[in-house]
């Protein structure tokens, strides 16, 4: 449960950095927001549940994941793969 609230909080946090990125070309956004959606999604059930959903995962990251066994242990805990 801590976990899940650290991982949101950090997910926020990297999403403001990303932010931040995006009006200051010094800081680089990129790495910023997917970290942020790495974090949501291990963070919240329903935030994995809609990502997953979404016509950009299911392009181009649903065969990258599932066949990459770093990324998939990281997101084993994603709630769509709980239930």
């Amino acid at each position: 449960m801590i976990a899940k609230i650290i991982c949101c909080i950090l997910g926020i946090i990297s999403f403001a950095a990303g932010l931040v990125g995006l009006v200051l070309p010094v800081i680089p956004q990129i790495p910023f927001f997917v970290a942020a959606t790495v974090f949501m999604m291990i963070g919240s059930k329903r935030f994995a549940k809609w990502f997953r959903e979404t016509a950009l995962y299911k392009k181009h990251l649903e065969e990258h994941i599932k066949t990459s066994r770093f990324l998939s242990k990281i997101l084993s805990g994603c709630a769509e793969e709980q239930a």
